[in-house]
């Protein structure tokens, strides 16, 4: 027998807002109204996972139309003529370089806002029109709730989720400070037309100067960006300043790093390190590197973290380099910031190391940016497995900079005792900056204390050395651990395998000599170059009869492999096409159908080997999606506007289905649509940036990809997706009743969004106040994420908890059980 609860007229109940549910209104009507209700709970979510899916399509239009370049000429210095001799008639000289046509401020806050918001603005457009232009609840609170979400929880967890002691900083200030007051602006201007100007009624007017404080935003933000309110800088000589100056909306200077040339990579691998690492690790290092030299868009950010939730080709390259390939690569550890105008402190090095018996040890901590300052950071050590008072003194200071230095000592001392011990270690750590000083990155480095009681174990650093025949020299690190007392030697000599002492290379053997304290040695074979063609062949070096008590540890032999040119260039092309297959996964959008098909019919983009068995059940539960939507026009047809509008098209009937199915769980499980509005279905829709921002927060130097963009996308939630449908709902009612008529107004009888409105600009204002704070203070690290670890876990737990206060106080207003009125 039906229940009866579960006899509810939707006609009656929904007040005809339905534009495609239910499809079985007659036989729903007699089922079971709490399984009827998990089974929209359950398509729900799966409806939340199709349109974040097509979402991710439509993003990947939005990339390749907002990445596209153009070539201009750019007069260089000798552009009049004088290009080294006194010739009159000399041609001009021009630079040819790529730039971006769209401008990155602009293409945020108009289709990449759109691409992240489209669920929610058509949502709120779909629930006007389908309501016969009568307000609802569900796109309001969607809107408000997705801006309350973002702000809040993607905000917090990207704060928490940078690595201790790191931090990120918002490079484009101006532009944030002009999206933060429209974020909040939005919402109050929200709350008067609603609530002031005209109480519960909005008129033709409001819908159309909503609407227009888009463009209003968009042409502050591309001022802000470009500093048109500002004097003018001095332009001469700075050929930075020029570039991005030059046109409209030029946007950075494209540098196209992402080719995968053989040049490319022969000048990575070798920029490097002489010796070729093994070809997929040199691919892996020669992808990280340039996609590190490249600039990635939110929308890029946004598809990358997608795939790898939907079970498709996951991306493991986006990370940027380790800090020993980065510093291998560029010969020295980087800065986190560029800025100039800041002073940077860190430790010289990330470890050192001192005999037992030296006594004291120096650590070098070094300054850079601005040096024309005074600036202070405080150190202090921690133990490791060496214990303070036992095997180093304990301490703790402050570093002080006067102007024009950049270098300072901190001197610890070491303890030196007669019991042999294990190489032992400890940490130092720099923190709390002045004013004006950031940490960059090393501000944590170990110290070893080797024990200088005994004589030490030698052997060779490595098992194995790859060398080309052009080299002329290999060099070969014997190490001595253990220990470091006294003078020890060890002997060493070559051995053919299928290399020939003479022809390949000259034998050679001998002592190498390790004096008191030293604890590596290199030797040197000298390698034949000849013209003729020779496969790869192997000689052997072994180590021999240690001296001084020393002994001989497990590496007692090492391989020397000496490759024929044309071999090394065999292998630099391999790499080069790995690096290229490296690169191929990282292109947003594909060229055909046939391309999307296979990706779709895939797991893990077809690398089965390296799917993980949560990749074989998202494949699962999104086969469905992935097929289906791989019949949308491919991104680089058309140049992105096809599949642009398909998409877009495809979102608009998903939303639809997702409104009538939030509604209708609401109304089975007697939850008012402007609670489901705040909780189930905006955060639905704001899952695919919480996993955006979280990759562009940990991958990105900056805080601009992570963050940058909410404030943008919240304010321009509230001008398209309430503008458009209060434009069209009140000029609709304008001109199809009459004046007198009641229908003629189109009036919001929500009594709860004032207030959810109201609630929202509070925490926006606070979380705003807070980031404020962060930038400008010493103990969060001078900076809007991560941090001091403590401060960063006390800053999201603010920004949570203020979340769950609105949750709450939202909810219990709307249910009428708390009444501020």
């Amino acid at each position: 027998m039906a229940d009866p609860a579960s006899n509810i007229s939707y006609v009656d109940h929904y007040k005809g807002g339905a534009m495609i549910l239910p499809l079985f209104e007659a036989s729903e009507s007699q089922w079971n109204r709490y399984g009827r209700a998990v089974a929209y709970l359950i398509g729900l979510c799966y409806m939340f996972l199709g349109v974040n899916i097509i979402a991710d399509v439509f993003m990947a239009s939005i990339e390749v139309i907002t990445s596209k370049t153009k070539k201009i000429k750019i007069a260089t210095a000798n552009a009049n003529g004088d290009n080294g001799d006194d010739s009159p008639n000399s041609a001009p000289h021009f630079d040819t370089i790529e730039v971006k046509i769209w401008n990155d401020t602009v293409s945020n806050l108009t289709l990449m806002a759109l691409g992240s918001s489209a669920p929610e603005i058509l949502l709120s457009i779909i629930e006007i029109v389908g309501n016969n232009f009568e307000p609802g609840e569900l796109g309001p609170g969607t809107i408000v709730g997705s801006a309350s979400f973002n702000l809040l929880v993607i905000t917090a967890i990207c704060i928490y989720v940078i690595p201790d002691d790191e931090s990120r900083r918002i490079k484009e200030i101006n532009v944030f400070a002009c999206t933060s007051f429209f974020a909040v602006f939005a919402y109050i201007w929200l709350y008067l037309v609603i609530e002031v100007i005209t109480p519960g009624v909005i008129e033709i007017w409001e819908g159309i100067v909503t609407f227009l404080f888009f463009p209003l935003i968009v042409l502050l933000a591309f001022a802000a960006d470009k500093n048109f309110w500002r004097k003018q800088m001095e332009m001469e000589g700075d050929w930075n300043q020029m570039q991005v100056q030059a046109g409209f909306a030029l946007g950075d200077v494209f540098s196209k790093q992402k080719t995968g040339s053989e040049e490319d990579v022969r000048h990575i691998i070798e920029m490097g390190k002489k010796q070729l690492k093994d070809p997929k690790e040199a691919a892996d290092i020669a992808t990280a590197e340039m996609l590190r030299r490249t600039h990635h868009s939110r929308a890029w950010y946004r598809v990358i973290a997608g795939r790898a939730n939907k079970g498709g080709s996951k991306v493991p390259f986006y990370n940027k380099p380790k800090d020993e390939d980065q510093a291998a690569l560029e010969g020295k550890e980087p800065s986190r910031n560029g800025d100039m105008t800041v002073a940077r402190v860190e430790f010289s090095a990330a470890a050192y190391s001192c005999m037992e018996n030296e006594g004291t040890i120096k650590l070098g901590v070094v300054r850079t940016g601005n040096l024309a300052c005074k600036t202070s950071v405080n150190f202090e050590t921690s133990d490791g497995t060496a214990n303070a008072g036992e095997d180093y003194v304990a301490k703790a200071g402050v570093i002080e900079f006067e102007e024009g230095e950049c270098i300072k000592c901190i001197e610890i001392e070491i303890i030196d005792d007669d019991v042999w011990e294990e190489t032992e270690t400890f940490f130092v750590r720099l923190f709390n900056p002045s004013r004006g000083t950031e940490m960059d990155k090393i501000c944590v480095t170990q110290v070893s204390i080797i024990n200088d009681d005994e004589p030490g174990i030698l052997q060779f650093q490595k098992p194995s050395y790859l060398y080309k025949e052009s080299a002329g020299m290999a060099e070969l690190v014997i190490e001595r651990n253990d220990g470091c007392d006294g003078r020890v030697t060890v002997r060493f000599k070559t051995k053919d395998i299928t290399a020939i002492a003479g022809k390949d290379y000259e034998e050679t053997y001998g002592y190498a000599a390790f004096e008191h304290g030293e604890v590596t040695k290199s030797v040197y074979i000298p390698l034949v170059d000849d013209s003729s063609y020779e496969e790869n062949e192997t000689f052997e070096v072994t180590l021999l009869d240690a001296t001084g008590g020393a002994s001989i540890g497990k590496t007692r032999r090492t391989i020397v492999t000496i490759l024929n040119d044309d071999d090394y260039q065999t292998l630099i092309t391999r790499v080069a096409n790995l690096t290229s297959v490296n690169l191929d996964k990282l292109v947003i959008g594909k060229e055909s159908w046939k391309q999307q098909f296979t990706e779709a019919l895939s797991v893990n983009g077809g690398n089965v080997d390296e799917a993980e068995a949560l990749d074989f059940v998202l494949h699962f539960l999104t086969f469905g999606w992935k097929v289906l939507f791989a019949c949308v026009p491919p991104a680089h047809i058309a140049g992105g506007w096809l599949c642009f509008c398909v998409s877009l098209g495809v979102i608009a009937i998903v939303t639809a289905i997702i409104g009538d199915m939030a509604s209708i769980l609401g109304l089975l499980l007697g939850i008012k649509d402007s609670v489901t509005a705040i909780t189930l279905v905006a955060l639905g829709t704001s899952l695919p940036d919480t996993f955006a921002s979280k990759v562009a927060a940990t991958n990105e130097d900056t805080a601009d990809a992570a963050i940058g963009n909410i404030t943008g996308s919240n304010s321009v939630n509230v001008f398209l997706g309430l503008g458009i449908p209060w434009v069209i709902a009140t000029l609709y009612k304008h001109y199809s009743y009459a004046s007198n008529d009641k229908r003629s107004k189109f009036i919001v009888e929500d009594k709860s969004l004032p207030f959810t409105i109201a609630l929202y600009s509070i925490a926006a204002i606070s979380t705003l106040l807070l980031l404020t704070w962060r930038r400008y203070s010493t103990q969060a690290g001078k900076a809007e994420l991560g941090g001091n670890p403590f401060v960063k876990k006390v800053s999201a737990g603010f920004c949570v908890s203020f979340w769950l206060i609105y949750i709450v106080c939202a909810s219990l207003y709307a249910y009428q059980i708390i009444d501020f009125s």
